[in-house]
């Protein structure tokens, strides 16, 4: 059977027309299959950074001790089911850096998406990482 022969008719050009809809129908699932988890990790970091940074400032409310917020953060992060690298990428800090009476503290949580391509090719994970900064006042009475 010579392919030419069979796209050339009426049937095969309908055929044609059928290959490529399909075609554009892949590429468009595969796209969306891409860009939906980035979308969505978007989101939930956005929650996630709200209650790590409420927990961080009240744990810091109640102990005044950096060190034992930046644990709740951790601990909080790993409940949330952040992996640890993930957990060792996020950032608490405590402003204004330097002085003797913070103010407020700002933590950054990082979620890799876990996409097909940077599922299968990992030097693509950059692509697939979202960080999300969010800050809180600590309040000045002790």
């Amino acid at each position: 059977m010579d392919i030419k022969r069979v796209l050339g008719d009426e049937a095969g050009q309908i055929l044609g027309l059928v290959i490529k809809i399909g075609l554009v129908v892949i590429v468009v699932a595969l796209v969306i299959a891409e860009v939906a988890p980035l979308i969505w990790l978007r989101f939930s970091t956005i929650q996630d950074a709200e209650d790590v940074v409420g927990a961080v400032a009240q744990e810091y409310a109640f102990y005044h001790d950096q060190a034992k917020a930046v644990e709740t953060a951790g601990s909080k992060l790993s409940m949330m089911g952040y992996s640890e690298e993930e957990v060792k990428e996020s950032v608490v800090e405590f402003l204004p850096a330097g002085a003797a009476e913070k103010q407020s503290v700002k933590v950054t949580v990082v979620k890799y998406a876990n996409t097909l391509v940077t599922r299968h090719i990992s030097f693509l994970k950059k692509f697939a990482r979202v960080a999300t900064t969010k800050e809180s006042g600590l309040g000045t009475t002790r």
